[in-house]
Parts: structure tokens; sequence; C-alpha cells
């Protein structure tokens, strides 16, 4: 798992709800993922309104997922 520690706080939430959706839906479990969904959503916003690029979330998400 990605490290977190050194992110502006907003990068480090997409990092962690990203990390929280994969593993929901990874388990391969009937469940909903409805929330999960909209914290992730609302945490690249959060990190968006902080200035951070798209760019940026996307490479930190990808980063965190590999």
């Amino acid at each position: 798992m990605t490290n977190t520690k050194n992110l502006a706080p907003e990068l480090a939430a997409v990092i962690e709800t990203a990390v929280a959706l994969d593993s929901a839906v990874g388990a391969g479990e009937p469940l909903d993922i409805t929330d999960l969904v909209k914290a992730y959503g609302a945490a690249r916003h959060a990190a968006q309104d902080a200035g951070h690029s798209l760019e940026t979330i996307e490479a930190v998400t990808a980063g965190a997922l590999d």
C-alpha cells in the first residue's frame, strides 16, 4: 500500500477511499458499495478544490492500486 504520510491530506483521502473501494469490489461478495463510491468521488472533488490537478489525482490513485 502507498504510504500516505507525506501526501497532502486531500490526496491521502483519495488513496484511502480508492483502496477501500478496490478491496470491496475485489472481495467478490455481493454488497452495496454506494457509500464507498460517493466517498471516493467526494475525495476526488476535495482534492481538485484544494488545487490538485486531475493528472496528479489519477497518478496517486493508480500508484496506490498497482
